[in-house]
């Protein structure tokens, strides 16, 4: 915390800076609370007589509040995590990796329809009727892994009446954006929408001193159609297309070791270094700027991050039956993404030669010197993806006691995930030879890590729901639905070593590769780094290797398959005395398919079982008049099979593993939002977590193999190696702060020329780990961000003037913090920051 808290918080508490993440939409003038209608249970309800906790922005309160990002949505709203490397939590359940053959536990729909991009939830504003959170699994309605919650965006459409609005933007580090969105009619009963969006950030946050350009550069545009048409009297269809395209310096995150030497890494028994590409007398003793400030790099590479090739296409056909209404709702999207980065965070460019006084004592390999060593090295990562999914249901119109749906759904995915590490400026490295000295495939990347997963998932459900009032005032609520998952796909990996340990280069000279070709060749590592040996005799005789077989490009391969299916559903009882008050308990059961860990180096037993979870909610909604709204909850998950990659011991060595464990996850949630006066909001969230696991041992954490760390919790006696195994019990959950609270006020001064209106947010995030070991270098500490706004808008509601400032106070704060292997001077810290003091100005026109 800044020593200037204390001043801060008297001017949020005096100057109106906290706020809720909004649960209704305000007038502007800001005389008492409205009204929001919410489609959280897929039919319209005010969203204080839905029973599930659920938080809704509309574009307008956005514009006040100032929530333009995905990052803003998670900051303040309750139980809600995120970090932008596109993992969304709610409760405690999120995902611990992105690998191929994963899924996420917070499920995205655009539209009612699923989507695997987060693209989706970054749609500027300007396109965005309304986003709705739903907190708590969703196992009956939105099904597919929706096990801690579900977040729908749902976009503007267009209308009967000819309108359109232009938004401008200016800021600080050089950012502009423009926005345009035209609605309206084409000809009786059709109507379009088209829209763009463009926005840029020339100077990025994190300054490089080094030769390659800054970090969180943005430059994104978007185009959208839209088309609507009644076909008759009673249906009416909508087909939607957009397009997104990024071109980003990759993240706002950074690596904050000391002395940055990562390809410096004794392996735990001490035989040498285990580095797959540099020995130890390649190590980096230069300073990391990000020591003294997050905010600084050295490097020679540019970092990126780029979406191409993105559509999304959704259609959706509504037809009433007068008893009835039946519903299509359909769609289509695809992307590449692609991300690099300067892996050795260092501004070294190579070759150069490295002499070797003696690797083995007196013998054949002394002297040795390796040509064309190059120091230069570079991360990439790509994501190919495609899927697809249809959806019918059918739900009653009555105004009468009982009210239901039924619906079926099918999703088909196709997922590439190619990545690694490559080296610039070595020609040895794109034609490794293998230990025993025959021939393998070129190396055309010229990589010494490569990994690579292909992925086809195919889902189908059935669900039905119900609503019956059964006696006055009391409403019990029943679902159940049907899910079958399959997937199917492989894994492949590839290691290349350039300088191995010295017992490699003896095997290489065994078997008859002369030391001066020897100086600069590579070797292809892949059946020692998986399994233990030269050749492929290595995997066949371990069980948890013995379904690996060569690749045709290089590297191993294996196969993988699977399929689960699962009955999840929800029972509820729902009381409301009179038209301001709403009690309800709830129970939910949900539901996330089983999968594999690909993309991660042919992991021994890749294979994780489904999760599960059995949660019961109890809720209260209450309305004092029109100034005063209150809503609660208090919850508690029994959570079954979180599923995790954890080292674990493989005889007398270590290696990752996924893995299922077992956890509780209990807390409560306060949103209240108060009038008291006349054009004056008060606002406040507030979010109580616990998030523990109740089984899980033992495991080696990989930045503490010895389980040196504060807060580690060693378990059993050390293995072989001199890894010391931890229980995890008792640990947090990942993304889980204890507490969050936001508070806030909007205040408006109205006159003849139209309305002005301050508004202002406070946000305060517990420290939070990002992985489930209690170790500190997966801890960002707790941090507060405050935000700012002014808004004028004219009497004829066509110009709006915003100023504003973001993160005022210039607070550091991480959104996670990861570690990889240790080194001579301690694991390798990257984090992911937020984002710095912000400001400008904004300009609407609506016409």
């Amino acid at each position: 915390m800044s020593k200037t808290l204390h001043l801060r918080s008297l001017l949020v508490a005096g100057a109106s800076a906290m706020t809720l993440g909004a649960v209704a939409q305000p007038a502007l003038a800001q005389t008492e609370i409205q009204e929001l209608v919410v489609t959280a249970e897929k039919r319209e309800q005010s969203l204080q007589d839905v029973p599930v906790a659920v938080t809704a922005y509309t574009s307008e309160r956005r514009d006040i509040l100032g929530v333009n990002t995905v990052e803003d949505l998670a900051r303040i709203t309750p139980s809600l995590s995120y970090t932008n490397n596109d993992r969304l939590s709610i409760r405690g359940f999120g995902r611990l990796t992105n690998a191929i053959g994963t899924d996420p536990s917070v499920a995205l729909y655009s539209d009612g329809i699923f989507s695997n991009s987060m693209a989706d939830a970054s749609t500027p504003p300007l396109f965005i009727e309304r986003t709705e959170i739903l907190r708590g699994p969703q196992g009956t309605l939105y099904g597919r892994n929706s096990i801690g919650g579900a977040m729908n965006v749902i976009a503007k459409r267009p209308t009967e009446d000819f309108e359109g609005e232009v938004r401008a933007q200016v800021g600080n580090y050089e950012s502009y954006r423009v926005d345009g969105l035209i609605r309206g009619p084409i000809a009786p009963n059709l109507r379009f929408l088209v829209g763009a969006s463009m926005e840029k950030r020339g100077e990025g946050f994190i300054k490089n001193i080094g030769p390659a350009r800054d970090t969180a550069e943005v430059d994104r545009w978007m185009v959208e159609f839209q088309i609507e048409a009644d076909l008759g009297e009673n249906t009416t269809a909508r087909l939607r297309y957009s397009k997104f395209d990024w071109d980003d310096s990759y993240g706002v995150g950074n690596t904050l070791t000391n002395i940055i030497s990562p390809y410096d890494v004794t392996s735990p028994t001490g035989s040498g270094t285990s580095a797959l590409y540099y020995n130890t007398a390649l190590g980096y003793t230069g300073t990391n700027p990000a020591v003294a400030d997050p905010y600084r790099i050295n490097t020679n590479h540019d970092a990126y991050g780029s979406l191409d090739n993105h559509h999304r296409v959704h259609l959706d056909v509504t037809h009433d039956l007068g008893w009835g209404t039946l519903k299509y709702l359909g769609g289509y999207q695809q992307y590449d993404y692609n991300t690099s980065s300067d892996s050795d965070l260092t501004p070294r460019v190579g070759p150069q030669d490295l002499p070797f006084p003696d690797l083995d004592g007196p013998g054949p390999l002394t002297p040795f010197t390796a040509r064309n060593v190059s120091t230069d090295a570079r991360t990439f990562y790509e994501e190919r993806q495609s899927w697809m999914s249809n959806e019918i249901n059918l739900s009653s119109n009555s105004d009468g006691p009982l009210n239901w749906i039924v619906g079926v759904f099918q999703y088909y995915q196709e997922y590439d995930q190619p990545q690694g590490i490559r080296v610039v400026g070595d020609p040895g490295m794109f034609n490794p030879v293998s230990l025993t000295g025959a021939p393998v495939p070129a190396n055309p990347r010229g990589a010494f890590l490569y990994v690579d997963g292909h992925l086809e998932t195919k889902s189908y459900a059935a669900f039905g729901q119900i609503d019956w009032e059964f006696a006055p005032n009391l409403t019990l609520t029943a679902g159940l639905r049907y899910t079958y998952d399959e997937k199917e796909g492989y894994d492949v990996a590839r290691y290349v070593a350039r300088l191995p340990a010295a017992a490699l280069l003896q095997g290489l000279v065994g078997a008859g590769v002369p030391i001066s070709v020897a100086q600069g060749l590579s070797l292809d590592l892949t059946p020692f780094q998986v399994c233990g040996g030269f050749t492929l005799a290595a995997c066949a005789a371990n069980p948890l290797t013995a379904d690996l077989f060569p690749n045709p490009t290089g590297g191993l391969r294996r196969n993988l398959s699977g399929d689960w299916d699962a009955l999840t559903g929800t029972l509820g009882v729902q009381w409301e005395p009179d038209s301001d008050t709403n009690l309800y308990a709830r129970y939910s059961r949900g539901y996330k398919s089983g999968g594999w860990l690909g993309s991660n180096g042919l992991t021994p037993s890749p294979y994780a079982d489904p999760e599960y979870v059995d949660s019961y909610e109890l809720g209260a909604k209450k309305n004092f008049g029109r100034r005063l709204q209150v809503n609660s909850a208090l919850f508690f998950s029994d959570y079954k099979g979180f599923q995790t990659p954890l080292t674990v011991a493989l005889g007398n060595i270590t290696g990752s593993r996924f893995l299922n464990l077992d956890a509780e996850v209990w807390g409560a949630e306060f949103e209240a939002q108060w009038a008291p006066v006349d054009n004056l909001q008060l606002l406040m969230n507030y979010a109580y977590l616990n998030a523990e696991v109740t089984e899980g041992c033992c495991f080696v954490d990989t930045p503490d193999p010895r389980a040196l760390a504060p807060g580690a919790r060693p378990s059993g006696a050390p293995l072989a190696n001199g890894s010391q195994p931890q229980s995890l019990v008792g640990n947090a959950l990942p993304l889980t702060p204890k507490h969050k609270v936001t508070v806030g006020a909007t205040y408006t001064w109205e006159f003849d020329a139209g309305s002005l209106i301050a508004s202002g947010t406070y946000t305060w995030t517990d420290d939070q780990q990002s992985t489930i070991f209690n170790n500190p270098v997966y801890t960002s500490p707790a941090f507060e961000i405050a935000d700012f706004r002014m808004l004028w808008k004219d009497g004829e509601d066509r110009y709006t003037v915003i100023g504003y400032v973001k993160n005022a106070f210039d607070e550091v704060g991480y959104q996670s913090s990861t570690a990889g292997s240790p080194t001579a001077v301690g694991p390798r810290r990257t984090v992911i920051l937020n984002f710095p003091r912000t400001y400008g100005v904004e300009l609407q026109y609506r016409f």
